[in-house]
């Protein structure tokens, strides 16, 4: 099975799930221990198909699609994607997830509502019934990433660009944790209220600052975490551990390939290295003996100084 671009990356206590967008959008489905189990694959305008992924949200007996060409989620049964049903929705998504221990889902929408005001985030029942959001201003939102949300702790929580603030996500609300202190290069809060692009790139033309921080992880007395500096193109890694901060350029193949996770769960790292993306040398930072090149590696970690 061919693998294209890794878009997110989701775990059950057996399973690995991963979103490729290669060719065709589809959701491979792999063991605990790397092994190959199923694939999700129906595209098509007909009854349970979908034109592409978006995103996906699951729970204990489902699995959910998000096709933001056709308005619409597809919930499948995650044991072999056998029976569908699927649910018309009025707003846009950029990002979901089921939360913890509820039959409650999370999401963050960003459908307009007035100038420089969006849906926001917000909550709704099992079966999506009874969706209810806080409209957020638009910097808010244009701004999240799949990378804001992490997990560790078994909690999930969010990371809000342009406000640099910690949320936990709850079963119906966001409570705040902490919020990430950039002193003399924290970003103006104005750009919060901007709904233009071109706003954001006139206020980070104006001064060098640190902002949108993502993939987040609170671990043993350490905060790892990435964020923007200057641009919107140059991505760095940040590091607090024992009281001192560190900044950490990827300035090089090998950074480029670990200090860019794909996402934070289950209290690690998680990144996907492609065939053709790791060599020799790669295989031998990672300790393996047995390699296949033509197969992809998950490579799950911590990071400290």
């Amino acid at each position: 099975i061919g693998v294209g671009a890794i878009k997110q990356i989701e775990f059950t206590d057996s399973l690995i799930f991963l979103l490729e967008d290669g060719i065709t959008s589809s959701i491979l489905v792999f063991n605990r221990e790397g092994q190959f189990k199923r694939q999700l694959l129906k595209l098509g305008l007909g009854p349970g198909e979908y034109l592409q992924i978006d995103l996906f949200i699951f729970d204990e007996k489902n699995i959910t699609v998000y096709d933001r060409s056709q308005m619409k989620l597809i919930s499948y049964s995650l044991s072999d994607f056998s029976n569908f049903h699927s649910y018309n929705i009025e707003d846009y998504l950029v990002g979901a997830l089921s939360v913890p221990n509820t039959r409650r889902m999370f999401f963050v929408s960003d459908s307009d509502i007035e100038q420089g005001i969006q849906k926001g985030y917000g909550f709704c029942e099992e079966g999506f019934t009874n969706f209810k959001f806080k409209p957020q201003f638009s910097g808010f939102i244009e701004g999240f990433l799949p990378q804001s949300i992490s997990h560790f702790g078994g909690k999930y929580f969010l990371f809000q660009p342009f406000s640099d603030r910690l949320y936990q996500i709850g079963k119906d609300s966001l409570s705040l944790v902490f919020e990430m202190d950039f002193g003399i290069k924290k970003i103006p809060n104005k750009v919060s209220t901007f709904d233009q692009a071109e706003d954001l790139y006139k206020t980070l033309s104006s001064d060098s600052y640190f902002f949108a921080p993502t993939n987040i992880l609170v671990k043993d007395s350490v905060i790892a975490f990435n964020f923007f500096n200057e641009t919107i193109d140059n991505l760095n890694f940040g590091l607090i551990q024992n009281g001192n901060a560190y900044r950490f350029s990827i300035d090089s193949d090998m950074k480029e390939l670990f200090l860019k996770p794909i996402a934070v769960r289950e209290d690690l790292f998680h990144t996907i290295l492609l065939p053709g993306e790791y060599n020799e040398e790669v295989v031998e930072l990672l300790n393996l003996t047995e390699v296949d090149y033509e197969k992809p590696i998950l490579v799950s970690y911590t990071i400290g100084k």
